[in-house]
């Protein structure tokens, strides 16, 4: 098996245009090289959340060059490197397209082959960037966007769905209520920056999703909306303590239905909390306090990791990669790549 496997990594699943470099050894370390992003926050906080067709556009003029500036730097690494990984769904439609057709345009001129990366794996190994392979099996909690997941990871490659989103997810949840409270485009981090500045509140919010087999935020989203009607802020901190009650009710539903799957999987020697949610303070300090709890390894990626990336996409492409040499070989067929905007993590084949 050859020592290392260096992979150019594409994601172009939302609003983040993103490009690197990432090898992996064959003890499965894996170390990143470079990467390039261009985020479109800006473009899209005039509209209050993310255009399908202007982050379309914006990726197409945000490929070439972020690939020539990874290029210039790293020459011999995109050069000779194993393969393109690229993120092949789920997403939006138009923005995966543009990703999956410039990595074929790339796996042409370079002569190397393509794989399709489902962006919640990518997400799943996040926390594993510049860092051993963990030890298998672990319970992984995915909250990235539209995504909140809570996985069973038997090994690479084999997962089993312990809840998924039912309707609205964590990360949803967050932005809409900082919109209610006035905060831009995407508000989540400025609420949890609020509520981190109060020690308690005198609101309080309905405990959502104790029965409930998935992940539904719909319902806990109406009560904010309803709580915020009730008692305007007219202070900062007015603004606080609605923050702190909002980020404690959904980082609560989110432990519980960690607390409530672990005795289910007794075999697990790991927990895991990656996406953009994961960098939420609170959230991670409540993971931190149930991996201790269960005297269990906590794994969570580094803050610029946390969000969309192509490092993770090139890492889990690397990963399939040393599981099969095959794929180096398979170059026609996978520039056939298909666009999958719904691409659920156990069908992965």
């Amino acid at each position: 098996m050859k020592d290392a496997y260096t992979v150019l990594g594409i994601e172009t699943s939302c609003d983040e245009t993103a490009l690197a470099l990432v090898r992996v050894h064959q003890d499965g370390n894996s170390e990143v090289i470079g990467e390039k992003l261009s985020s479109q926050i800006a473009l899209h906080q005039a509209y209050g959340g993310v255009v399908p067709e202007l982050a379309s556009r914006q990726h197409i003029e945000a490929l070439p060059i972020l690939f020539q500036q990874l290029q210039a730097r790293f020459p011999d690494d995109v050069n000779q490197c194993s393969c393109i990984g690229v993120t092949q769904g789920p997403g939006l439609k138009g923005c995966l397209l543009m990703g999956i057709n410039f990595a074929k345009g790339l796996s042409l001129s370079l002569g190397k082959p393509l794989i399709g990366v489902n962006h919640i794996e990518g997400h799943l190994y996040s926390a594993f960037l510049n860092k051993p392979l963990p030890r298998f099996p672990f319970l992984a909690l995915i909250v990235s966007g539209g995504h909140t997941e809570l996985v069973y990871v038997e090994q690479f490659g084999a997962y089993q769905i312990i809840a998924r989103t039912i309707d609205d997810a964590a990360g949803e949840a967050f932005d809409k209520s900082a919109h209610l409270l006035g905060f831009p485009y995407p508000g989540g981090r400025a609420l949890s920056d609020a509520a981190a500045s109060v020690e308690s509140s005198p609101h309080q919010l309905p405990k959502v999703m104790r029965e409930a087999d998935g992940f539904s935020f719909s319902g806990l989203k109406t009560a904010i909306h309803l709580l915020i009607k009730k008692c305007p802020p007219k202070t900062p901190q007015d603004t606080a303590a609605l923050c702190y009650t909002i980020e404690h009710a959904i980082v609560d539903a989110l432990i519980y239905k960690v607390k409530k799957s672990l005795s289910s999987y007794p075999g697990c020697r790991a927990l895991s909390v990656v996406g953009g949610v994961s960098a939420n303070r609170l959230l991670r300090t409540r993971m931190e306090a149930l991996a201790r709890e269960h005297a269990m390894e906590l794994h969570m990626p580094e803050p610029q990791f946390a969000t969309d990336n192509a490092s993770m996409i090139a890492l889990a492409a690397a990963y399939r990669l040393q599981q099969s040499r095959a794929l180096l070989e398979n170059q026609q067929e996978s520039r056939g790549l298909p666009v999958l905007p719904r691409y659920p993590i156990e069908t992965i084949s």
